[in-house]
């Protein structure tokens, strides 16, 4: 689930049918990120929860930078982290919104879960990011061409510098090309250039997206603003995200959305049972400094060679 960039708003992905201002009908989403590996869902939340997220998580990264291991890197001036949901006034909004359940249910079966509440933030001077898929292609895409996860993601601000680049209909592709299942050799890179097409986030819009279509966050000037964008990643209950958290309870690396127990028990029945959640804290106050463990398959942009 990358878990890069966010809603997208400009001409209709891939061209055709997707969700407009008059409704968000989940089957046709589904079958547009199926077609094309993104859809969008636009007027979704007000702009106010944008401006709100793009406070909180401007907060959230100044603690997570002054923390050793608070962030990991996704190439120059990139950088991941994974907020407590508690921090994030508009977790609840966002996790509990009609249409990324009915999507989840839709793509995922009823008994879909979030996995993962993260952020993806370029700063000013960002460089183009290889291209590449969030993780290799699961033998359920590879063997019946079902999908076990999907991403969804809201931006913080309006995108003018930097947009989502992304790569139709490559989601489903099954090659032996990609290196670490992930990143197509650079003599492809030109053939991606010439298929990719540009999505501009809009406050208030959403995306959804399968993290195995090629992608990646294009360069900022210098003069751009950071772009924050929060991610939820969700996932079927044979996504490897819920075996490997089941599989070994104590391990740290498979996502899961960290929280205190006073605000898990807080939030409604309905939406604390879809979480694949870790309870770190009795309270807000004793969440303890920020950690970095899921890493995406050890994905560093400007590293993946070394």
């Amino acid at each position: 689930m990358t878990t890069l960039d966010a809603a997208q708003d400009s001409t209709p992905v891939g061209g055709g049918t997707g969700a407009t201002e008059a409704g968000h009908d989940a089957a046709i989403l589904s079958e547009q990120v199926y077609r094309d590996g993104i859809a969008v869902v636009r007027d979704a939340l007000p702009r106010s929860w944008a401006e709100q997220l793009d406070e909180d998580l401007s907060r959230e990264l100044g603690l997570a930078l002054r923390t050793p291991g608070g962030v990991a890197a996704r190439g120059w001036n990139r950088f991941y982290f994974e907020p407590y949901a508690e921090r994030l006034r508009g977790f609840v909004e966002l996790a509990s919104h009609p249409v990324v359940g009915a999507v989840a249910e839709q793509m995922l079966g009823p008994d879909w879960r979030i996995v993962e509440l993260g952020t993806d933030i370029p700063l000013p001077g960002a460089q183009d990011q290889p291209w590449h898929r969030d993780f290799p292609m699961p033998d359920a895409t590879r063997n019946e061409g079902r999908l076990t996860s999907i991403a969804v993601n809201a931006t913080a601000v309006d995108v003018v510098d930097g947009p989502f680049q992304g790569v139709l209909g490559t989601h489903l592709d099954d090659s032996a090309d990609l290196e670490g299942g992930m990143f197509p050799p650079d003599s492809q890179q030109g053939h991606f250039e010439a298929r990719m097409q540009s999505f501009h986030a809009r406050m208030g819009n959403f995306s959804i997206r399968s993290g195995l279509m090629l992608h990646r966050g294009s360069a900022m000037s210098t003069a751009a603003r950071m772009r924050q964008v929060a991610i939820l990643g969700i996932t079927s209950p044979d996504d490897r995200a819920i075996v490997l958290r089941e599989k070994d309870p104590a391990d740290p690396t498979p996502p899961r959305i960290r929280m205190s127990r006073a605000y898990a028990e807080s939030l409604d029945d309905a939406l604390r049972s879809r979480l694949s959640l870790e309870i770190v804290a009795e309270t807000a106050d004793e969440l303890p400094p920020y950690r970095t463990e899921h890493s995406f398959e050890g994905l560093k942009m400007d590293q993946r060679k070394s």
